[in-house]
């Protein structure tokens, strides 16, 4: 899977986009496919265009980003961001239904780093092990400050 820091994809994803490199990673995962560069630049300029992206290149809206993502590999579906998991307790959001509690789930885990970094989004499964960092070589967490997750549902 391409690196955030690839030289083939936009400056802005070299320098601020390790939460969008890692919603396309959740999308990849689920596919058993990899976007190529020209997708990742392709989904980045997506996510502004649709307001998933503030005017700071601070993610808004993720799902709707890992959900184009798993489109652009060619398959459909929708994901969804239900809960948080922080301090070893998992926070449903109260519009959750009991069907999205049940569905296997994905998680982007946001942690603190050094000060040269600050703050960095990486994919992480269910006990908080990598599963794919987007950045080479992978920032040192100096804290986990939580994961958000994801519940995926099929298209009908």
């Amino acid at each position: 899977m391409i690196k955030q820091n690839d030289c083939r994809l936009l400056p802005e994803i070299r320098t601020v986009g390790c939460f969008v490199r890692s919603c396309g990673a959740v999308a990849e995962l689920k596919a058993g496919k990899t976007l190529s560069y020209r997708q990742i630049n392709e989904l980045w300029n997506w996510a502004k265009k649709s307001g998933c992206l503030n005017k700071n290149n601070d993610v808004k809206h993720s799902a709707p980003i890992i959900t184009k993502a798993y489109e652009m590999l060619g398959f459909k579906g929708r994901f969804f961001e239900i809960a948080t998991f922080k301090n070893g307790k998992m926070g449903y959001y109260g519009s959750v239904g009991d069907g999205l509690k049940s569905v296997p789930k994905f998680y982007i885990q946001k942690i603190a780093t050094d000060g040269t970094i600050g703050t960095h989004f990486r994919v992480v499964d269910w006990e908080g092990v990598v599963v794919f960092d987007p950045y080479e070589p992978a920032p040192e967490a100096k804290k986990i400050l939580y994961s958000i997750v994801y519940a995926f549902q099929e298209a009908t």
